[in-house]
């Protein structure tokens, strides 16, 4: 009469990890007899049976990287569309903010404008090493008045993969305008600001729509954060349908009368407004050219 020995711990653990994984009972006693243990394939399907396991799914092998988080005050700006900039109105913004302690700054998509890569009309005014250069400058310079700088991606920052089919990451296209700064940049079309005790979204949305704060309120909603958005080159401060989240759309950093496509033909949608926004404590201050000025005085 044979006596079937216990089953140690650590041979039932194996037997399960292995059952787990999708092996069959030959399988399991091949790998048992590589490693010394005498069990026979009925003996593998009793314990399996007795024991209830069977394979499991393998957990997804993607591991998508999140999109950074911001701590404390910040200056933010939208839409800067470079070399379509309006340095005087950049400046105003940035002045403000360092007067006001704030010592961190957020870019919330289309630092470039990529007009070389557009599939529509192109200007004569530059080509993309104009582009480039000019945006890396103003990179540069951003980087030397604040201790950490958040970049995130716009659809312009697209506009170079697009054209290679994206063989070229957006990643790839926001290296162009990096040096060795302190820029922490993500292919992500959002990051998080955290400021007291507040959390919201910076955002460069999908969506675009011809009313103000109608695009952020409806990501306020449907996230359940604050959210301060561009893209749209709106301007606008206003509550989701809750009444508990801010939903902001931001305004440009750009020039409206550099941009070719906007002053050569006219259209019926909203005239372009400039913008930027102050997060101090957790309290966001809309900026604009009609109302900076109230600020610059205190």
């Amino acid at each position: 009469m044979t006596i079937r020995q216990p089953w140690t711990p650590a041979e039932e653990a194996l037997c399960q990890v292995l059952t787990e994984q999708g092996r069959d009972s030959a399988e399991i006693a091949a790998t048992f007899a590589e490693r010394g243990i005498a069990r026979t394939q009925k003996a593998i399907m009793r314990i399996r049976d007795r024991r209830g396991w069977h394979g499991k799914v393998a957990e997804s092998p993607v591991h998508l990287q999140s999109p950074p988080v911001l701590r404390g005050d910040a200056l933010l700006l939208f839409d800067i569309h470079s070399p379509c900039h309006d340095s005087g109105w950049i400046n105003r913004c940035v002045d403000l903010a360092l007067r006001w302690g704030v010592r961190k700054l957020g870019i919330g998509g289309d630092l470039v404008d990529f007009t070389a890569f557009s599939v529509f009309a192109k200007s004569n005014e530059y080509d993309v090493a104009t582009e480039i250069a000019a945006t890396e400058s103003i990179l540069h310079t951003l980087e030397s008045c604040f201790d950490e700088v958040v970049y995130s991606a716009g659809n312009h920052e697209q506009r170079l993969s697009r054209l290679t089919d994206w063989l070229l990451p957006v990643e790839t296209a926001m290296r162009l305008f990096l040096r060795d700064g302190h820029t922490t940049f993500t292919r992500s079309y959002w990051f998080t600001l955290e400021s007291g005790g507040e959390s919201f979204y910076i955002e460069h949305p999908r969506n675009t729509s011809v009313a103000q704060t109608l695009i952020p309120a409806r990501l306020a909603a449907k996230y359940h954060q604050h959210v301060i958005a561009g893209h749209g080159h709106l301007w606008g401060q206003g509550r989701d349908v809750s009444g508990r989240y801010w939903a902001i759309d931001s305004g440009m950093a750009a020039d409206p009368g550099r941009l070719e496509y906007y002053v050569s033909q006219h259209n019926v949608r909203p005239a372009m407004q400039q913008g930027a926004v102050i997060v101090r404590g957790g309290v966001p201050v809309l900026l604009s050219p009609q109302n900076i000025v109230l600020y610059e005085k205190l």
